[in-house]
């Protein structure tokens, strides 16, 4: 590298790579030919089936096919067999198991089968653990283990928001029209078909649709993505889901705590109007329901108080369960057959309701061991991605870095808040969030590593060592 002959002592600015030093939202797109390490054809294919197989199971899309076509097309092992295959051989799993997140519900895993034994109806313990270990744990090593790159890392992401559009869809196409519902809004296929449980799963996927929204160049685009927030919100409003509406709240919070200054004050002078117009199109009953939370309200819902009382009297029964049996619990997936056989609220048994709290589902179901487990893997989830967050607040050039950190930890709060009121305790979405995670700090660490391509003052004769340029030998004069 021959000195600038303008001023010999300023060494000319290296070659960058191709795509730009900090190019797409500036940050770097990382390449596999840049000594990526990890990277083949074999992870090459199986991230771009693993980004399918993603969109996927957020979107529910092989449920809802299904019941359009009366048939099921299997893409859940059309896609997830050929991911994880690439997985194991791309080392993925080893990948993976750096990470605290997913050490934490590894060992939760294990502790499922440790109690397995103890359970108060092991056949029906063993077939939900069963289905826990062949479609919801793998899901921890798909993201971290063939995400390699910030450019994979947005992929994914970009995935999530699209399955989030795909699940909002839904909500014209297949919703219950069922009278026992009150006009709240429902599917009518799914897993996630339960008023409740669909909202709990747009507040998860809306933060990733707000992403789209903040970091795309185009206008139009840009626009179009935060209609489609506004269109989730307004689901969520018509689900009538007051544990949706505490999750919407504690993430209106944590932006005001966490967001930018050009944020904050959009969210405060925006929000409102939003949410006042929004309200206009949700059914009053739902609006009655959804801020029903005490019997001494004179319009309080008659079945938000009967809901209430009832998720009040599960509370209390897991918490009990939890000290009746704190080390394995009374089984996986068995609170409410235990609940239903050892009460006599409606004749001779009790309600057969689930708990309807994730936290205390898992500790009266697996002990607390299982619980101490499944909010470390949160925890540390978080904090791993605030790491990142911290690391790219300061960089102008990791100004993507920063927006994405900061619309997964609002997923994390939403959602973390949320699963509060329903039973989402062995599903896959915390284990995927805390896949990605794990990926994202990976690729973040490089990029937030990665040299800046300003010139430097050098000795003459030496040129700087940049990590993604050859090494060259000094030039004599």
């Amino acid at each position: 590298m021959a000195p600038n002959p303008v001023n010999p002592r300023r060494m000319p600015a290296p070659a960058t790579p191709p795509g730009g030093a900090f190019g797409g939202n500036q940050i770097a797109q990382s390449n596999p030919a840049w000594g990526v390490e990890g990277a083949s054809l074999v992870q090459s294919v199986a991230f771009k089936m693993g980004l399918v197989l993603i969109f996927i199971r957020f979107s529910t899309i092989h449920q809802l096919l299904a019941s359009v076509l009366n048939v099921n097309l299997y893409l859940l092992y059309l896609f997830g067999i050929p991911t994880l295959v690439g997985l194991v051989l791309a080392g993925g799993i080893r990948r993976t198991l750096r990470g605290w997140p997913a050490i934490f519900w590894a060992i939760f895993t294990v502790w499922l089968f440790v109690g397995l034994p103890f359970s108060s109806w092991r056949g029906g313990s063993a077939g939900a653990l069963n289905g826990y270990l062949r479609t919801d744990f793998p899901m921890l090593f798909v993201i971290a283990g063939l995400t390699l790159t910030w450019r994979n890392c947005r992929s994914m992401m970009r995935a999530i928001a699209c399955a989030a559009v795909v699940i909002m869809l839904a909500s014209k196409v297949f919703q219950n029209d069922s009278a026992d519902l009150a006009e709240r809004l429902a599917l009518s296929v799914g897993a996630i078909s339960n008023s409740n449980d669909y909202a709990c799963l747009l507040v998860l996927v809306l933060p990733f649709v707000i992403w789209a929204a903040l970091v795309a160049k185009s206008k139009v685009f840009q626009l179009a993505a935060w209609g489609w927030v506004a269109y989730g919100v307004l689901l969520v409003l018509k689900t009538a889901s007051r544990g949706a509406l505490v999750a919407m709240a504690a993430g209106a919070l944590y932006w005001l705590i966490r967001g930018t200054l050009r944020q904050r004050i959009a969210l405060l002078a925006v929000g409102p109007i939003a949410v006042a117009a929004l309200i206009a199109f949700v059914p009053r009953s739902s609006l009655i329901r959804i801020v029903s939370f005490s019997a001494d309200e004179a319009s309080a819902s008659q079945e938000a108080m009967e809901s209430t009382q009832i998720r009040r009297y599960l509370l209390e029964q897991s918490i009990r369960y939890t000290l009746q049996h704190p080390l394995f619990g009374v089984g996986m997936a068995q609170f409410s057959s235990f609940e239903g056989e050892h009460n006599q609220i409606l004749g001779t048994h009790g309600y057969w309701h689930e708990a309807h709290n994730t936290y205390t589902q898992v500790s009266s179901e697996c002990g607390l061991p299982a619980l101490a487990l499944y909010i470390a893997a949160i925890v540390s989830t978080f904090l791993l991605v605030n790491r990142v967050y911290r690391r790219a607040r300061g960089r102008p050039e990791c100004q993507d870095i920063r927006t994405a950190t900061f619309c997964i930890m609002l997923a994390l709060v939403m959602y973390c808040t949320a699963i509060t009121f329903v039973n989402f305790a062995y599903f896959f979405y915390l284990p995927a969030m805390s896949s990605l995670a794990i990926a994202v700090s990976s690729a973040a660490d490089k990029e937030l590593n990665r040299p800046s391509s300003v010139p430097v003052e050098s000795p003459p004769g030496f040129a700087p060592r940049q990590r993604w340029a050859p090494q060259r030998k000094p030039v004599s004069l």
